[in-house]
Parts: C-alpha cells; structure tokens; sequence
C-alpha cells in the first residue's frame, strides 16, 4: 500500500516537474523571441473570387485591407504584404448593390491576424458591355497667320469600348485634346483618348481598345496669302580694301495678302529699297522698306524691315552667283523653285579665291525629306574647305514638288 503511494506521488511530481520545465521553457523563448503586435505597413491588395461570368465590379476595388497581426519577432521581420491574401468572395451574387465580407488570411501559421479595415465591402455588379465607339480630336488654337487647318483624321476612326453596362452606355464617343501653336505645315501626332459622354463629361471605369490615336492635321496657306523670302538689295561698293561680309534680315520672310493671280506670280521672294554701301568701312544697319508689287500687300503691319550689312576689311572674299542643284527628289516627284540663282558671299585667301573654277562652289538644294506642297527649304554651300561662307542670298527657296 505504501508502495503504490510513492509510485502514484512520484508520478504526480514528475508531471509537475515536466509543466514547470515547459513553463519556463516558454517564458524563455518568448523572453528571447517576444511576440509583436502592430499594423502592416502597407495595405493588402483584394482579390475577387468566383465572379459570375459576363459580371464586372463598377469601379473595381481600388482601396486595400489595413491589417494588424501578431507574430513572434523573428517571423515578424520577415513579413511582406505578399505574406497575407485578402479577398471577397462573389460566389452566387448578381447584378445589384452588395455588401461583401472581406477575408485575410496569414501565409503562416505563426501569424494571427488580430484586426483588419474594412471588414467588409459595398460593390455593385453590372453586366460587362461592349460596343464601338467613334474617335474624335478637339483643336484649340490657331495656325500661322495667312495658314489654314483642314479636317483633322484621326486613325483609328473608331474604338472598342468595354465595361460596366450602366457606364458604357453613357459613352458616346472616345475624345482627345490637341493644341496649335502657329504651324505652318501638315503634321502628325499621337493623343491619349478618353471616353466621355454627350454632354462632353468624362466617363471613368470604362476600357478603350486602342488607348490611343494618331491625328494628321492638314495646314495649308489660305488662297490670296503667301510666305516669302526677303532680299535685302545693297548699291555701290565699300571702300577699297573693304567688302560685304554679310548681308541679314529680320525677320526673314513675310506673309502677304491680295488678290490671288497676282500673289501666285510673286517668284517666292520681295525685295528691300537699295541700301547704299558706296565707300562703306563699316557695318551698316538700318530699317529698309519692302518692296510690295500693286495689289499685294503685309498680312501684318510689317512695312519695314531691320536689315544688316556686315561690311569687314578685305582678306580675301568673292561673291558668285550659283544655280542651286536639286538633290534628294522623291521618285515620281518633280519641282520647281525660285528665284532660279542665288548670290553666295565666300571668303578666304585671296589665291584660293582667284583660283576658283566652275564646279568648286556648288549650292545644294536637298529636298529628300519633302513631298509635295510648298516649301521653304534652307541651301547648303559645298566649297573648298580653305574658304568660309559668309551668306547665302536668299538662304532659303520657296520649292513647289508636285507629282510628275
């Protein structure tokens, strides 16, 4: 009898002596990997599961779960939002209005979600819609002055449009922006599109296939005006040892209105009054009037113009007068451009210069990356490399390519 009793009290004191072990065994790892309890700090993304077919979310779920968990430290340290799953479950809900609980749930074991924000949803459902929807451009702005802007095309013409059905059927065409700034020639380019409504508003929560187009907006010179060069015209010779180094002015070209028979006949360029440069040794600078033809006159009140004469002592300098060559034509393309020569200013050493033979000089009109229209296109001056240009006159020619 007195044997059973120690065994069953050794037993006892055993089972005692284990749970204080275990005790003290907790209280030592928690002491050494203490339990935390904080928010994440960022919010976990929603999934939506078991969405009706051909259902969507009316401006989808935007916001994120805040979630306070629990976990020891070392677990803690090693979390990410990409450790926890937040979702809704939309199993046999349909079109309408729902309030939906939204669930967490921890990657671990260890990790006990204590609170999370929302608990809980209002979505509503709509049927998905698609339907096709014409592409248009608003253009605020205007061309150049004596400029015109045709019908702006806009590719692709149409778009698909995809969404809620309440959404879809408030869109009426898929718009964009485009602002002008005085051009003077057709261009190209790409604008973001946004679906809006009839009364122009935009409609959000809604998918547009393509997002965007590309808009070519026709500019044209409006008939009776015309751009044209300016040549400054000097009379008389600078003093001996002196020469005409440059000849500039501004602005450059001028845009002229009247009756159109006679400004088609101007030959791309107007003349100033003659400057008078006899026994200059000096630069001269002065307002000169432009020359207009009866008819013709400044789309702008610009009656004269500032023109420079760069008038340099005599190191060697020759002015010859060239007939720009055509280089770069388009294939099927034909052009003509005025005036047929130009004056080109050269200096350099004087052996050099009165070595020059036909050839030497050559001016260069490239017009590979033009197609037909008007043009004003910039010349270029192949020479010897001993010699420098000092001016071209004109610099540009009025080009006309048309298809032959």
């Amino acid at each position: 009898m007195t044997r059973s009793f120690f065994t069953i009290g050794s037993l006892s004191l055993m089972i005692m002596a284990l749970i204080l072990a275990l005790m003290v065994w907790i209280a030592a790892t928690i002491q050494e990997n203490p339990f935390v309890e904080a928010f994440l700090p960022e919010d976990i993304p929603v999934e939506v599961i078991n969405r009706g077919e051909g259902l969507v979310i009316v401006g989808g779920i935007e916001e994120g779960v805040t979630a306070k968990v629990r976990a020891p430290e070392s677990v803690w340290e090693d979390l990410r939002v990409s450790s926890f799953r937040a979702y809704v479950d939309l199993e046999g809900l349909d079109v309408g209005l729902h309030e939906v609980p939204v669930k967490v749930e921890p990657a671990g074991s260890l990790v006990r979600i204590l609170e999370t924000s929302p608990g809980v949803l209002t979505l509503r459902l709509d049927r998905r819609l698609e339907k096709i929807v014409p592409a248009t451009v608003s253009i605020y702005g205007d061309p150049a002055l004596g400029y015109e802007m045709g019908r702006p095309v806009v590719d692709p013409s149409h778009v698909t449009l995809s969404g809620p059905a309440s959404l879809v059927d408030q869109v009426v065409e898929a718009t964009a922006e485009l602002y002008l700034r005085g051009e003077k020639d057709t261009f190209e380019r790409a604008v973001s599109l946004t679906p809006t409504d009839e009364v122009g508003n935009a409609v959000l929560g809604v998918q547009l296939d393509p997002e965007s187009a590309r808009v070519t907006v026709p500019i044209e010179q409006r008939v009776g005006f015309r751009e044209l060069s300016i040549k400054t015209v000097a009379e008389g010779t600078p003093a001996p040892g002196y020469w005409i180094s440059s000849i500039s002015v501004n602005p450059p070209t001028i845009t002229v209105v009247g009756d159109p028979a006679t400004v088609s006949e101007i030959p791309g360029y107007l003349e100033t009054s003659p400057i008078d440069v006899e026994g200059a040794r000096e630069d001269i600078s002065q307002q000169v009037p432009v020359l207009f033809p009866e008819g013709v006159s400044p789309l702008e009140d610009v009656p004269t113009v500032q023109a420079l004469i760069e008038v340099s002592p005599v190191l060697g300098g020759q002015t010859v007068q060239l007939t720009p060559v055509v280089q770069g034509l388009g294939r099927g393309l034909e052009a003509d451009f005025s005036p047929d020569t130009v004056q080109v200013i050269l200096s350099g050493p004087l052996s050099e210069l009165e070595a020059l033979e036909a050839g030497d000089v050559r001016v260069v009109l490239d017009l590979s990356d033009y197609g037909p229209g008007t043009h004003f296109v910039p010349l270029m001056v192949v020479r010897p490399s001993s010699l420098v240009v000092q001016a071209i006159l004109p610099d540009q020619l009025e080009v006309v390519i048309r298809e032959s």
